[in-house]
C-alpha cells in the first residue's frame, strides 16, 4: 500500500509530513525512533514530525514499542499482521520473532482485539562479549538458558 493509499483509507487529509513519516517507516526494515524517521524525512522540523507521528497513533496507522531503561520510543507501520520483538538490554538491538506464539485467545467475559509480546534478554554479540562466569553456577545456567533462547 502507499502513502497515498493508507492516508485515504484512514480519512486523512494527505500531506507532505504524513507522507514522509510513512515513507520512512514503510522503507525501514525495523522499527525507528522519532529522530529517524526526520533524518530520513526531509525539509519537515522534528516537532511536525512528532506531531504526525500523534495523529497517525491516533488513527491506528503506526504502532509503538518502548525499550525498558531507554528513553527512546520506536515506531513501525501497523501491519496486516502484528509483530514481536526480542530486544537486547544491553546493546538495544530489536530482533524481529516471525513467529506469534499466541494464536487464539479466549478468556471469559474478555475479548481480545490485539496482544503485543516483547521479551527481553540479550543478544549472542552482548552474551559473547560479557566475560565469563567464575564458577558454573546460577549465573552460567542462566547465561545458557538465555542463549538457547535467542
Amino acid at each position: 500500500m502507499t502513502a497515498i493509499e493508507i492516508l485515504n483509507s484512514a480519512g486523512l487529509k494527505r500531506t507532505k509530513q504524513r507522507e514522509a513519516v510513512i515513507s520512512a517507516l514503510s522503507g525501514a526494515n525495523k522499527p525507528l525512533t522519532a529522530e529517524e524517521i526526520y533524518e530520513r524525512s526531509q525539509n519537515a522540523a522534528l516537532s511536525t514530525i512528532y506531531r504526525t507521528i500523534d495523529t497517525l497513533l491516533e488513527k491506528g496507522i503506526i504502532v509503538s514499542t518502548t525499550i525498558p531503561y531507554s528513553d527512546g520510543v520506536f515506531y513501525e507501520l501497523t501491519a496486516n499482521e502484528h509483530r514481536h520483538y526480542a530486544i537486547c538490554l544491553s546493546c538495544r538491538r530489536m530482533r524481529y520473532i516471525n513467529v506469534c506464539p499466541i494464536r487464539e485467545t479466549r478468556l471469559d467475559d474478555f475479548t481480545v482485539t490485539s496482544h503485543k509480546i516483547e521479551l527481553y534478554g540479550y543478544c549472542g554479540d552482548c552474551l559473547a562479549k560479557a566475560p565469563a562466569p567464575k564458577s558454573q553456577g546460577r549465573a552460567a545456567a542462566n547465561r545458557k538458558m538465555i542463549s538457547n533462547a535467542l
